[in-house]
This record gives C-alpha cells, sequence and structure tokens, in this order.
C-alpha cells in the first residue's frame, strides 16, 4: 500500500487577507447573481402560467428539471477542468454565459423556448461552484476557511432572497409601463423585461472576476502532478462511500426542501394570503436573505464552538444538530392560516435550514485532496440539484395537482414536503458521523493506491 502526503504550505505561503477578502467578495457576488437568476421564476409564477396556459407541475419543470438538467451533466467535466486550468477564467465565462442566457429567458415566446433558455442558465452556473470551493481553500488559512466558504454560501440565502425583494420590485414597475417593444424583438411583457433586467448586470460582473490574483494549489495529493485519473477520483470517493454517500444524501434531502418549499412560497402568499407580487416578494425574500444568512453565520459559529469543545466531527455535528430543530419550525409554518404567523415561524425556522450550506461545503472538501475538490464538489453539486431544483420543486407541485388536487392547498403541499425531507437529512448526518471522524485523522496521508474494504 502506497501513502501519499499531502504537499501543504506554512500560514505565510497563504495571500494577504486584502487580496483573499478581494477575491471572496467577488465570487460572494458572483453567487448571488446565480441565485438571482435561477430564483427569479419563483416569483413569475402567476403571469408565464397565464401567458402559456401551464399548470404548476409543467411550470416546475421549468424552475427545476430544465435548469438542473445540463448543470448537472456539465457540472462534472468543467469541475475537471476547474482542477487543470485557470480557476477564475472557468468563473469569469461560466458567468457571462449564465447571464446572457437570463437575457434570453425573457426573449422566449413559448413554453419550449423557455424550457431550453433555462437549461442554458444551468449549464452556465454549474461553472461557479467547483472552481469557488478550490479558490476559497487555497486563499485562506485552516483558521478562517470555515468563515470564509459560510460567506460564500450566504450568496444561496442573499441571492434567493433578493431574487424575490428585487423581482418583485422590477416586476411591478415594468407591469406600470406595459409591453415594451424592442428593436427586433418586438414586443416584451413585464415578466420577460423583469428577467432581463436581472440577467444584463452579471455581464459587467464576469469582466471583473478577471481581476482576481489566483493563488497558488495547496493540500497536494500528488507531487508535482497536474491530473488525477477519473478513475482515481471516483475510486477515492467509492473507498470512502461511508462519509460521502450519506453527506451528499443529506443534503439532497435539505435541498428538497429548501428548494422546493423556496420555489412555492412566494405564490402560497400570492394564491393563497392575496398579496402582491412586490409584497410576497418582499415579505418572504426578507425572511430568506436575513434570516437564511443568519443560519449560514450560525452554523459556522456553531461548528467552531463544537471544535472548540473537542469535537473532530463538529462541521456535520453542526448541521446533524440544526438539521433536527428545523423540523418542527418548517412544517408548522404553513399550516398557521395566516400570512403573519407563517412568516413568524419562518423566521427561526429558516435560520435552522440555512445552518447546513457553509459548514456542510467545508466538511467534504477539508477531507478531499486538492486535485479532486473541483470534480468532487461537482458530484456533490450534481446530487443536490437533482435532488433539490429537478425533485423537489416537481414533487412539491406533484403534491398539489395530484395527491391534494386542489391548487388552494398549496401550504399543505410544502408542509408534507418539510415533513418528509428535513427528518431524512438529520438521519442521513447521523450515520455520518462516525466514519467522517476517520476521514479527518487522514487528511493529508491520502491513500491513492487502492480502495479500502
Amino acid at each position: 500500500m502506497t501513502t501519499i502526503t499531502a504537499n501543504t504550505s506554512s500560514d505565510d505561503d497563504y495571500p494577504p487577507i486584502g487580496l483573499a477578502s478581494y477575491c471572496l467578495a467577488l465570487l460572494f457576488v458572483s453567487y448571488i447573481f446565480s441565485f438571482i437568476d435561477r430564483s427569479i421564476l419563483a416569483l413569475l409564477v402567476g403571469p408565464i402560467r397565464d401567458d402559456f396556459g401551464i399548470s404548476d407541475f409543467e411550470y416546475s419543470l421549468l424552475q427545476g428539471a430544465a435548469f438542473s438538467l445540463l448543470y448537472t451533466i456539465t457540472g462534472l467535466p468543467l469541475g475537471r477542468l476547474a482542477d487543470r486550468f485557470s480557476r477564475k477564467w472557468i468563473i469569469s465565462g461560466s458567468v457571462l454565459f449564465w447571464s446572457l442566457a437570463t437575457c434570453a429567458c425573457g426573449l422566449t415566446k413559448n413554453f419550449t423556448q423557455l424550457f431550453i433558455a433555462r437549461m442554458a442558465v444551468g449549464a452556465g452556473e454549474a461553472g461557479l461552484s467547483p472552481p469557488a470551493y478550490s479558490l476559497i481553500l487555497d486563499s485562506f488559512r485552516p483558521s478562517h476557511v470555515g468563515y470564509a466558504m459560510s460567506i460564500y454560501k450566504l450568496g444561496v440565502k442573499v441571492g434567493a432572497g433578493l431574487a424575490l425583494v428585487i423581482g418583485g420590485v422590477l416586476y411591478d414597475y415594468w407591469a406600470t409601463i406595459g409591453i415594451v417593444t424592442l428593436p427586433v424583438f418586438g414586443d416584451i411583457k413585464p415578466w420577460q423585461m423583469t428577467l432581463i433586467s436581472v440577467g444584463a448586470p452579471g455581464v459587467i460582473l464576469s469582466a471583473l472576476l478577471l481581476t482576481i490574483a489566483e493563488p497558488k494549489r495547496r493540500n497536494l495529493a500528488t507531487s508535482g502532478e497536474k491530473s488525477i485519473p477519473i478513475k482515481t477520483v471516483f475510486r477515492f470517493m467509492w473507498s470512502r462511500k461511508q462519509v460521502y454517500i450519506p453527506l451528499f444524501i443529506g443534503a439532497s434531502m435539505m435541498a428538497m426542501a429548501g428548494y422546493g418549499s423556496g420555489a412555492w412560497y412566494p405564490e402560497l402568499f400570492t394564491r393563497i394570503h392575496g398579496m402582491s407580487k412586490s409584497e410576497a416578494g418582499v415579505s418572504y425574500g426578507t425572511v430568506v436573505l436575513v434570516g437564511g444568512s443568519l443560519g449560514v453565520m450560525f452554523g459556522a459559529w456553531l461548528a467552531r464552538f463544537l471544535e472548540n469543545k473537542g469535537y473532530t466531527d463538529s462541521y456535520v455535528r453542526a448541521i446533524f444538530l440544526t438539521s433536527l430543530l428545523a423540523i418542527p419550525l418548517m412544517v408548522a409554518a404553513p399550516l398557521t392560516g395566516s400570512a403573519r404567523w407563517n412568516l413568524i415561524l419562518l423566521w427561526p425556522g429558516m435560520i435552522m435550514a440555512g445552518s447546513y450550506l457553509g459548514v456542510l461545503a467545508v466538511s467534504f472538501v477539508i477531507i478531499t485532496p486538492n486535485e479532486m475538490r473541483g470534480q468532487i464538489t461537482a458530484v456533490y453539486l450534481f446530487f443536490t440539484n437533482i435532488m433539490g431544483m429537478a425533485v423537489g420543486t416537481t414533487i412539491l407541485a406533484a403534491f398539489t395537482d395530484f395527491l391534494f388536487k386542489d391548487d388552494a392547498l398549496l401550504h399543505y403541499s410544502i408542509a408534507t414536503a418539510c415533513g418528509l425531507f428535513y427528518p431524512l437529512a438529520a438521519i442521513a448526518f447521523w450515520f455520518s458521523l462516525a466514519p467522517y471522524r476517520g476521514a479527518v485523522q487522514e487528511i493529508g496521508h491520502w491513500d491513492l493506491a487502492e480502495p479500502r474494504h
């Protein structure tokens, strides 16, 4: 058996904190933009359904399946490129591509065209997180990386929240103007102008990303090799399946509950509680933006607290505890019968439900050699987005259309999804605790020669 010791770097070898923070800031803004562009459809259910004459279930395909289809397929090759080539160029190109694709969504005239344009958005966004995770771990010292990753993952909640807050305001603005006629493209409706408005700024961001100073790669499992064979990557994962599989299953269950309910909550407030688009966007978007962001940072704090108490599985233990606490809050919230109490329960619920995002990302990246981080991140995103974006949003719509068979019972669908998926997530995280402690002991001394049994 051959054991390979990681090629590590001293603390003095990391970039200055100013350069690292500049890199993190641009990655954070990129993640915000990505979630605005992928989440904006949650606020446009009514006008797009009316325009295309489709059901909740069909609309869920636009929200989830269309986006995740190419997102998952292109993620692995882009992750492999991120482990070999310039990470900032991959991110810049990805931001440009998905921003133009979001604008293209606003130019579509039917269901099929919008489905294809959403696929393109997903293909572009697949190139962000695998190289971003790698850049963050190479830019920040181990004592800071948990908070740095959590700040990056704040983009999930900030982006999803801003999509609703800004999206609602933008839609109401364009609705007051009415039809806009553009050269070549003809008449553009308010929902289309909303999509164009949120996509266009990404073109400028893509240029700014090229100003990042790329750090050297550290925590390598090989001596100078630029590429590890892909079969070695999958063998490494499979030999540690007791760690990776429960973590990825747990994350997928959290994503199914989070993406699924998040995709339909704005419609619940307009359909059931009679709010306007802007009212629903601001009310729910503020909970996601503030409560979700507090949750991401709370998760980082809790993991550090547990680490200081001597838990070597502190990252996974933190997400296990918060996933348990999320269950009663997220199930009860949509069943309260009033918008006010729904929102009141959502505040602590969103804090607990959002706590896993940054901590989970750090948990599996630190136990993975540098040369594999982009690819294993892509595998993680494959599962969480297939289950969250595709299955989560669609199964919730299926509950409404086929189980409860009543659009007015959307709140039951949200409660059912949360009641199923949050407990399953907690169970998966529990099973990963013991093997994760073993994986932590292995950091820096990875065996790539043969699988473990």
